[in-house]
């Protein structure tokens, strides 16, 4: 995560931002008084919210982390998957 000052941030803002949804990176704008907050894309967020929401289903985190301990060769193999 970058930061920068808030000063600088209205320096640079279109620079910033660009730089932001370009490289898929986070910015974190420092205030002196206030709290901080951060700069993302809008299709960064969106994978966030996903995310979140599939964390709410329950057993799909320990699922997915079975599946991963799975040896491969003890899985199915793609051939005799129906897509």
């Amino acid at each position: 995560m970058t930061e920068v000052s808030v000063s600088e941030f209205r320096k640079r803002l279109n620079k910033e931002v660009d730089r932001c949804v370009d490289s898929h990176d986070v910015l974190k704008v420092l205030r002196r008084k206030g709290q901080d907050f951060v700069v993302l894309s809008a299709s960064d967020w969106a994978a966030i919210e996903e995310t979140l929401r599939l964390n709410q289903v329950p057993g799909l985190v320990e699922s997915i982390h079975a599946a991963h301990a799975e040896p491969l060769d003890k899985g199915t193999p793609l051939e005799k998957l129906d897509w």
